[in-house]
Parts: C-alpha cells; sequence; structure tokens
C-alpha cells in the first residue's frame, strides 16, 4: 500500500513546483514579445520542472535545505547553459524557494 500513495505525492510536488516554474516564467517573459518566444519559453519550462522532479527524487529526506540545493543546481545548470539568463536566475530561484512551505505539506502527506 505505501507504494501507491507514493506516486500521488510526488503528483502533488510536482504541481507545485510546475505552478513555481509557471511563475518564475511569467517573470522572465515581462520584458520579451512574440508567440514564437511564448512557445520556447513553454519547452524550456518543461524541461527545467522535469530536470527538478529529477533531481528532487533522488533526495532522500527531503528538507528546506536540500530542496534549496537542488533549486539552485538545477537554476545553475540553466544559467550555464544559457537557457535562463543569468540576470533572472535570482528571480527563479526566489519564486521556488516560496513554494517551500507546499511542497514541504505534500511531503508530510506521504
Amino acid at each position: 500500500m505505501p507504494d501507491q500513495k507514493k506516486p500521488q505525492s510526488h503528483v502533488g510536488i510536482g504541481l507545485v513546483i510546475g505552478a513555481a516554474v509557471g511563475v518564475a516564467t511569467g517573470l522572465f517573459l515581462q520584458s520579451k514579445k512574440g508567440k514564437g518566444l511564448i512557445k520556447d519559453a513553454s519547452k524550456k519550462v518543461q524541461k527545467f520542472q522535469t530536470k527538478l522532479m529529477k533531481e528532487l527524487k533522488n533526495v532522500e529526506n527531503l528538507t528546506k535545505d536540500k530542496y534549496e540545493d537542488v533549486v539552485n543546481k538545477v537554476t545553475d545548470y540553466y544559467v550555464e547553459t544559457k537557457e535562463i539568463a543569468k540576470k533572472e536566475a535570482p528571480e527563479v530561484k526566489k519564486t521556488l524557494m516560496k513554494k517551500w512551505t507546499e511542497i514541504s505539506k505534500h511531503l508530510k502527506n506521504m
């Protein structure tokens, strides 16, 4: 039975992270114009969320500090690959860290 609850909790965490990444992307797109950029940004958001979820699944006993480490690692990766502008990285990190409370609630329900 515990195996049945685990996927549900990852879905909840994924939804919270997806919302946070969406907000961060919205902030990023405020200075950009054009449908082409929005489509490209949507693909990048999906890739970012997938990478973040993959990294979080590998962390045992997720704490706020460990979550922050993963957020930093993934954000830094996308800055290095130039998929996120270096000047936007602090805002992306800040937005994702604001979601820790919701994520920790999902973890307690696991």
